[in-house]
């Protein structure tokens, strides 16, 4: 599977997922110091929201990178959910109640973004503009799997999540 057709696939399991919560559900927390649904939701928004302009600013290129081996330290990282990850910034959700078809558009309109740059751009470049906290400066391709790895992990505390609000 190329990497547009695994991001795509991705896209579609998150929607498909997100579409499937219950309204009343949605925007419900089990505890005050977790993320409803909503909340993790835009959080994945908030956390690719720079992945097109990260895209279009200053790369350069890295013959001798092993971007397989990086790819593995994120998918190694984020699905070990034994391991509390902490968010800060600009990717943490805001307050309030969320609409889940604003969130989902918001969050296909971004994805469609990134697909077409995929489509026109070398994805073996290293993106240049931020380096990320926990895995340092990335290629295009890494960028777009750390988005994959990272919308599956939420996708799993979701369903946690759902279940902690099924047992109240």
């Amino acid at each position: 599977m190329n990497l547009i057709e695994e991001y795509n696939l991705n896209t579609k399991a998150f929607v498909h997922f997100i579409k499937e919560i219950a309204d009343d559900d949605f925007n419900k927390k089990p505890e005050q110091n977790t993320w409803s649904a909503a909340e993790n939701v835009e959080h994945i928004i908030r956390s690719e929201f720079g992945t097109a302009r990260l895209f279009n600013s200053d790369t350069k290129k890295e013959p001798n990178r092993d971007s397989e081996s990086k790819i593995k330290e994120i998918k190694t990282r984020f699905t070990d959910r034994s391991k509390k990850l902490q968010a800060f910034g600009v990717v943490l959700p805001t307050d309030g109640k969320k609409n889940k078809e604003e969130l989902i558009a918001k969050f296909l309109k971004s994805r469609e973004m990134v697909i077409q740059l995929i489509k026109e751009q070398d994805p073996d470049e290293v993106c240049m503009k931020f380096e990320h906290p926990l895995f340092g400066y990335m290629t295009r391709k890494e960028w777009i799997h750390f988005n994959i790895v990272h919308a599956n992990r939420h996708i799993h505390q979701i369903e946690a999540l759902l279940t902690s609000l099924n047992k109240i």
